[in-house]
């Protein structure tokens, strides 16, 4: 310890203002903040800072000073979102690393070398940083956390290996040794951590495929009320032009305006809101019912679907990859002055191309990460994508999303053979 010289006291302060700054990289990495106003934050880490540092001046590397380092770390941690088992096992994890490396450096380097001892200290913390934030959880995964059990599991780790940090650090063992298992246990809490980002990174594809089931059979339901009602609606029509055809030939001889009504009525019952037919009453349906919609809402809809009669479409996917697009683009169009939508589907050589552009806003040019727009959710953009690139790959194609002067472009390329 330092002592009360005024040189001792500036080195524990610089000391704790690199610490604190430590703590902040952690946290950053691994929660998202609950509020991003720098006047709160500031004095939440200042808080943190006096405390850490009038404990380590008073206690030095002690049980008292890692306890009242641990609550003002979990103080800080409140102010971030996320599950609290997850901050509680972050909190702990740091407190372990800060507790590993002091011992270690105290194991090193004589007691009377406290300014080299200190200095140590920092650096050892300052690598296990690197090192932990080299694995950040993913931006998605950072309000989440693994089910109760395994954090619980996770928490025990850090504690047991405070407490041989402790054992170490006041024992007998030879420095050298000590200082050897300080790095062992450092070592195996790092790899804690990779564990940790390879679970979670595997929670969140399973809740996301969850989430694509989910979605899959919320299509399947509407395309079987779309379905049935277009159903109905050409059987209407067929007799409609039945009934008019009828009249059209009793009505031989009278009013000219008679004859024009019912020519009219003829030419609506051809029914121009078919805008395709496959022979695939699914995809004719879902394109049929997205265009219709589409030329509700916007201002221009063009399209040049060119697709071969009874195409065989086995799977439901190619649906939801047409749903979701057309989807986000009207959503996307509807946003915007210029409200347009092109879309053109063709098939060469067993290949099915989809080429998409619709208006959109408040998106920068060039490629775009469909994760990112899933994340984001920009201008209406990103509901579906990620699973739209997941059925994609599924049946390996390629897709590409860009965006040219506030138009976004979509290319897909899909093996028919596959579908």
């Amino acid at each position: 310890m330092y002592g009360k010289t005024a040189y001792g006291l500036a080195v524990i302060l610089i000391v704790h203002i690199l610490h604190t700054a430590l703590l902040k990289k952690v946290l950053d990495a691994f929660l998202y903040p609950g509020d991003k106003n720098p006047f709160l934050w500031k004095p939440v880490f200042a808080g943190y800072y006096l405390l850490s540092a009038a404990a380590y001046d008073t206690f030095s590397i002690s049980l008292p000073y890692e306890l009242c380092s641990l609550a003002g770390i979990l103080g800080v941690a409140c102010f971030y979102r996320g599950a609290w088992e997850k901050k509680l096992w972050i909190s702990l994890v740091y407190v372990c690393m800060d507790t590993g490396c002091g011992a270690a450096a105290a194991r090193i380097v004589p007691a009377e070398a406290e300014m080299q001892q200190s200095a140590v200290w920092t650096l050892f913390l300052l690598a296990c940083v690197l090192i932990i934030c080299h694995i950040p959880d993913p931006k998605e995964g950072r309000e989440i956390a693994l089910d109760k059990k395994q954090m619980l599991l996770l928490i025990v780790i850090p504690l047991l290996s405070g407490a041989a940090f402790f054992r170490l650090l006041y024992g007998s063992a030879d420095r050298g040794m000590a200082a050897f298992l300080c790095a062992v246990i450092i070592a195996l809490n790092l790899c804690v951590f990779y564990l940790y980002h390879i679970l979670l990174k595997n929670y969140v594809q399973l809740r996301e495929q969850d989430i694509y089931k989910q979605q899959t059979i919320a299509y399947q339901n509407q395309l079987e009320v779309i379905m049935e009602s277009q159903s109905r609606i050409r059987a209407l029509r067929h007799d409609m032009k039945n009934h008019v055809l009828t009249l059209q030939g009793l009505a031989k001889g009278s009013k000219p305006e008679m004859t024009e009504y019912l020519a009219s009525m003829q030419e609506f019952m051809q029914n121009p809101s078919e805008h395709v037919y496959t022979g695939n009453e699914a995809l004719d349906s879902l394109l049929n019912f997205k265009l219709g919609r589409a030329k509700e809402e916007l201002k221009q809809v063009e399209t040049n679907i060119v697709l071969p009669e009874k195409m065989k479409l086995q799977s439901f996917d190619f649906n939801v990859i047409v749903g979701n697009l057309l989807d986000n683009a009207i959503a996307a169009a509807m946003k915007t002055e210029e409200r347009l939508l092109r879309l053109s589907i063709r098939m060469e050589n067993g290949v099915l191309f989809l080429y998409m552009v619709n208006s959109c806003r408040d998106i920068p040019d060039g490629a775009c990460e469909i994760r990112r727009l899933s994340e984001k959710s920009l201008a209406g953009h990103g509901i579906g994508l990620a699973n739209v690139k997941r059925v994609v790959e599924k049946y390996h194609g390629d897709m590409e999303m860009r965006c040219e002067n506030n138009h976004m472009v979509t290319d897909i390329m899909l093996y028919m053979k596959n579908l």
